[in-house]
Parts: structure tokens; C-alpha cells; sequence
């Protein structure tokens, strides 16, 4: 009996926490001084829940010299993204670029999306790629959600 409720236990705090676990990507944006941060979850330990995500996000925008830092992308699907960025006159135009497929996709994703905002591509636009290995769980790859 006692190893029974033991097992439960385990077995309902696994799912909690699972719930609470998720892969995601947030980017945090300033318009005023063009600074930006990325965070995502890797897949590995330790987890960061979208919370977290946004958190760190947050954090790095402003470590790097952001001033007014607003979240402008998040997702909790896995893939491949591209945050990229470019500086007209001291206008900053930000995109970002999500591929199931590739790097490469997602990079021209970012570059379509940069171009329809009316940034121009020349010396001097950044641009950042990674990859987040899992989906949220419990929630399904197909159903992404920008908060």
C-alpha cells in the first residue's frame, strides 16, 4: 500500500510539473536604441517554462544597452527561427523567420518578413538563428501560438 501511494504520487507530480515545462522562444525588442535579447530553451536541463523564457529575454535586451525593452516574438513550437534586424536613418526594423526545415528557410522567412515591414537589407543588419529541439508539452507543433 504504501509503495502504491508512493507511486502516485510520483506519478501526479510528474504531470504537474511536465504541464508546467515548455519549449519556447521569446524576443525582446528596443525601438529607441535597436538593442534586442533572445532566449529559448534548448531541450536540455535545465527546462525554463515561457515565463522564464520571456525573463531572460528581457534580461539581455537590457544588459546589451535596451532602454524600453517590449517583447515582440514568442512561440512554443519547436523549430528553427531567425531574429533579424536592420537600421535605416535610426529607424530600427526587427523580423523573425520560423522553418520546420531548415536554417536556411528560416533565415528567408525573417528576410521576407524584414523586407514587407519596408527595412532594407545592407552592411550593418544582424541577425540571429537558433533552434529549439521540443515542443511545449502537451501542446501540439501544428497549433503555434504568439503571445
Amino acid at each position: 500500500m504504501r509503495v502504491m501511494i508512493i507511486g502516485v504520487a510520483i506519478l501526479f507530480f510528474t504531470l504537474f510539473t511536465y504541464n508546467t515545462i515548455e519549449a519556447q522562444s521569446a524576443v525582446y525588442v528596443c525601438t529607441k536604441t535597436g538593442r534586442y535579447g533572445v532566449a529559448f530553451d534548448d531541450g536540455n536541463a535545465p527546462r525554463m517554462n515561457m515565463g522564464q523564457t520571456k525573463q531572460e529575454a528581457q534580461k539581455r535586451c537590457l544588459d546589451t544597452g535596451g532602454e524600453d525593452c517590449q517583447l515582440f516574438f514568442s512561440s512554443q513550437t519547436k523549430g528553427w527561427y531567425t531574429f533579424f534586424m536592420g537600421n535605416e536613418k535610426g529607424t530600427y526594423t526587427f523580423a523573425v523567420g520560423k522553418s520546420m526545415v531548415s536554417e536556411k528557410e528560416s533565415m528567408k522567412k525573417a528576410m521576407d518578413d524584414y523586407l514587407q515591414k519596408g527595412g532594407i537589407v545592407m552592411a550593418g543588419c544582424q541577425t540571429l538563428s537558433w533552434y529549439a529541439p521540443k515542443d511545449a508539452i502537451g501542446y501540439k507543433a501544428n497549433n503555434a501560438k504568439q503571445d
